[in-house]
Order: structure tokens, then C-alpha cells, then sequence
């Protein structure tokens, strides 16, 4: 007698109330972590690969990372120049290697050089047109040296260097395209490294171009709807014509060469 076949089926987690809604929501944190992009809202994060969102997300991010269980948002998170992964939550921040917590931590954002009245970070990147690491928090910015483990000399600086990004930002991150992108609300900016302003002042909805949501019918007063998908934003970098690019980058090096380099 053969046995009878058993249905398969895959097992759906129970919903939560607190699960964010990826097409109305803005986000604690992002970040590119072995060339994929994480996003993180709330104790929940989203893992986008070059198709789209992986399936199974949003998940708990202390299924990922190990994490207390009880943190119910990341600050700010990056990838380290040697690929260590390190988490802003508070005054604390944690150092992992892959999904393991590295022994010591977590450790006080004194121990980076921090001021002690620091109550968080905003957002945390290694910035693709210097190299070095940034820290931001409100309306001031800190630069990072990764080989010393400590805050440079001469910081903390006031925000206005990043022209147009304002103060209290939600998260930073370069994406793959080289680009820079700041992120406040549900709403977010691309930023000129070049020129060191925003892109664009308007800012453009997040969910249509990194969650491939549709852009909602009526526009707001604050945010653009027409906008590309993202990868529109991958192509266009590879599509500006050589001439364009160099009559440009001779037009504004003179004019932001010094202020480059003092950031």
C-alpha cells in the first residue's frame, strides 16, 4: 500500500501590527551590505537585491543579526572598508563580523570619540568620493578615521557643508551607482558629491524607487511623484555622455575644489 502524499506548504509567519507597511513608511536606517541593500523601519528590515525585495521580508532584524531581543529600531547601521558590519542603536553602538556579534560589544559611542552628550546617531556612511567614514547627528557631522578607530581633529561640523539636506536626517547611504542619498520622512534627496548640494530641492518618495511601490496619483506639496524607478537611477550613471561630463566636471572643480576638501 503506498503511503499517502503529504501537502506541502509553506509556512506563513503570523502577522504583527507593528509590521511597516514598505509602501508608506520612512526608514530608521539603510545600508549596502554585500552589495545588497538593507533597509530598516522599526524592529523589521527589507533585503533588495538586483530583482526587487527578497521574499519572506520585512523580518525581524534579530533573525539576521544577533541582537538584543528587545531593540525595537537601529539608529543607523554601515559596512566597515573591511566589511565588519556596525549598528547604531542609542548611545551604544555593536560591531558584527557576517551575522555574529564581535566579543566587547556593545560598546559607548565614547569609545569612538563621541561627545558624551550624544543621544544618538542619525546616520552613519563611507562616503564613495573621499573614502572616509561620516557620522551625522542632528545638524552637526563627524569624520571618521576607520584606521584609528576615533573621530578626527576638527570635528564636529554644521550640516550646512551637505547644502540642502537640512538637520535631523533619517538615513545616508551610497548606493551601488556611486551616487549619494539622503534620506528624511518618506521622502529623500540625491546628493551632487561634486557640487556638495542636493541633486534635486524636492525631494522624491522613497517607496516607488527603492520598493517599487506605485507613485501615489495626486502629487504632494513637498514630494515629487514623477520620478524614475531605481533602475533608472542605475542607468543613467552609465548613459551621460563623455562630453557632457567633462565640460561639467570643468566647469565646477574650480569652484569646489576648497570645499571639497575641507569636508
Amino acid at each position: 500500500m503506498r503511503p499517502t502524499p503529504r501537502f506541502r506548504h509553506r509556512w506563513t509567519p503570523p502577522q504583527r501590527e507593528d509590521v511597516p507597511d514598505k509602501c508608506d513608511t520612512s526608514y530608521d536606517a539603510i545600508s549596502i551590505i554585500r552589495r545588497e541593500v538593507f533597509v530598516f523601519k522599526g524592529r523589521y528590515l527589507w533585503r533588495i537585491g538586483d530583482h526587487g525585495i527578497y521574499e519572506g521580508y520585512p523580518a525581524e532584524i534579530t533573525r539576521l543579526f544577533n541582537l538584543p531581543s528587545g531593540i525595537d529600531h537601529v539608529d543607523a547601521v554601515y559596512e566597515r572598508p573591511d566589511k565588519k558590519i556596525v549598528f547604531f542603536i542609542g548611545r551604544e553602538y555593536y560591531v558584527f563580523n557576517a551575522n555574529n556579534l564581535e566579543p566587547g560589544y556593545p560598546k559607548p559611542l565614547t569609545y569612538l570619540g563621541l561627545p558624551a552628550s550624544l543621544e544618538k546617531i542619525d546616520g552613519a556612511m563611507v562616503w564613495g568620493h573621499n573614502g572616509r567614514t561620516y557620522f551625522f547627528s542632528g545638524s552637526m557631522y563627524w569624520r571618521f578615521d576607520e584606521s584609528v578607530n576615533y573621530v578626527e581633529l576638527d570635528y564636529p561640523r554644521d550640516m550646512s557643508m551637505f547644502a540642502g539636506v537640512g538637520n535631523d536626517i533619517d538615513a545616508v547611504f551610497q548606493w551601488k551607482n556611486g551616487k549619494t542619498y539622503f534620506f528624511k520622512g518618506k521622502g529623500f534627496w540625491e546628493f551632487d558629491d561634486l557640487r556638495m548640494r542636493v541633486a534635486h530641492e524636492k525631494q522624491k518618495l522613497s517607496a516607488p524607487v527603492w520598493m517599487g511601490c506605485s507613485p501615489p496619483e495626486v502629487e504632494t506639496n513637498d514630494i515629487e511623484t514623477n520620478l524614475p524607478r531605481k533602475s533608472s537611477i542605475v542607468s543613467a550613471s552609465a548613459t551621460v555622455a563623455t562630453g557632457e561630463i567633462t565640460s561639467i566636471f570643468v566647469m565646477i572643480v574650480a569652484s569646489f575644489v576648497m570645499r571639497i576638501i575641507y569636508v
